[in-house]
């Protein structure tokens, strides 16, 4: 069964993430967002060529979650959430 793994670095950001969202909407929105992120990690598994690819390394896929633009990378196992989990403007 495929799965996803987070990067080091993605893992931080989702925790800053977290944080930001609950500071600004409160506990409840925050881990409904939370969820909603995981949610995307795990439709992304099922469909890795659902992002679009990333100019500057063609090896990445980005996939957005307004406000926030997921990087990712596909392997035999599924994907790897590769890069931050950044904030889109």
């Amino acid at each position: 069964m495929a799965s996803y793994k987070i990067s080091p670095v993605a893992e931080q950001d989702l925790i800053d993430i977290y944080i930001r969202e609950f500071h600004k909407w409160g506990e409840k929105p925050a881990d409904d967002f939370q969820r909603q992120l995981i949610s995307t990690f795990r439709l992304l598994v099922e469909n890795p060529g659902l992002g679009r690819s990333v100019a500057i390394r063609p090896q990445l896929q980005q996939h957005d979650v307004a406000p926030y633009v997921i990087f990712y990378r596909k392997f035999s196992y599924g994907v790897r959430i590769a890069m931050p989990v950044i904030f889109s403007f």
